[in-house]
């Protein structure tokens, strides 16, 4: 969310070193928009199809087995020893599911409010088919990430790995909000300091340089294409980074997909190897598509595993 306000440079400079960094930008404005619409970005891969990670026919929203059962399992090795599509709750079930969450998404957040509106969560619903039925990735695997990457919150900050030697992790979990000192008559003299953060990761699916939310000040119609661009980002891609299409079309399955999204680069026999990012992440998705949400108090179960 961008506001009215510039941050000091010395200031700018000891957050992005210390502490993810939320890139404030006036919530009347939206947000920069690194590529334009990757309309053309679809699933190609017919191993994808096969395995479930393609889907062309996402306006079908009862597919899977219902509901699932909230709980939390473990798994390790290739992508084989993952659930497979027939183990994947419907859609509909796993979206029902996570209304309470998407209403309390935003809790840590206090300039915020506690979650999303409802009109936010008809925005995310609605951007989710839209970029589904454009991109043929499964909208199951869409919203799974959203939910591993922001739990679902709109305002969710910037992340950034402290660790320059690591990639800069889209699941690493922004807490820390930056107020800045400084008023801008113009947001865009805000863009000057834009290298000291280009890297970092935004939006819903927390996407390689993509875009963050335009802010809860902004009008509905603003607010729903700032939803939909993020979603964009994050499945189809940016000029900073691969999204779900693309690591989807190299690997044709969901489980590499999610690694390949939150590492940049795969060990096919055991997905479980974080390369530097989150060990847990691949797990995680596996779980969220069989029926995971509030077990262990939504909490990764990972630590047992």
């Amino acid at each position: 969310m961008l506001s009215k306000q510039i941050i000091a440079l010395s200031g700018l400079i000891a957050v992005t070193i210390a502490s993810p960094f939320t890139h404030n930008v006036a919530p009347n404005n939206m947000p920069t928009v690194l590529v334009s619409n990757p309309s053309s970005q679809k699933v190609t891969s017919t191993t994808a199809f096969t395995n479930g990670a393609g889907n062309n026919n996402n306006q079908n929203t009862t597919d899977g087995i219902g509901a699932g059962k909230d709980v939390y399992n473990c798994y390790s090795g290739s992508f084989q020893d993952f659930p497979a599509k027939s183990k994947w709750i419907s859609f509909t079930d796993m979206w029902n599911n996570a209304q309470s969450a998407l209403k309390e998404s935003c809790s840590n957040i206090e300039s915020t409010g506690p979650g999303d509106s409802a009109a936010q969560i008809t925005d995310i619903l609605s951007s989710i088919q839209q970029v589904a039925d454009t991109s043929l990735a499964d909208h199951r695997f869409i919203f799974a990430t959203i939910m591993q990457e922001s739990s679902g919150c709109v305002n969710v900050e910037t992340s950034k790995n402290p660790d320059p030697t690591q990639p800069d992790n889209p699941s690493f979990a922004a807490t820390t909000a930056f107020t800045s000192t400084q008023p801008v008559s113009d947001p865009k003299e805000f863009c000057s300091l834009e290298f000291l953060t280009d890297n970092g990761h935004r939006g819903l699916m927390q996407s390689a340089g993509g875009s963050s939310f335009v802010g809860n000040s902004a009008s509905a119609a603003a607010q729903a294409a700032s939803i939909t661009q993020m979603i964009i980002d994050g499945t189809q891609g940016t000029a900073k980074g691969d999204g779900l299409v693309q690591c989807i079309n190299q690997y044709g399955n969901i489980y590499e997909a999610a690694r390949c999204y939150n590492s940049g680069t795969v060990d096919p026999s055991d997905l479980n190897n974080g390369e530097g990012a989150t060990s847990s992440y691949v797990n995680d998705i596996a779980n969220r598509m069989t029926g995971w949400l509030n077990a262990n108090n939504g909490e990764s179960g990972f630590g047992s595993c």
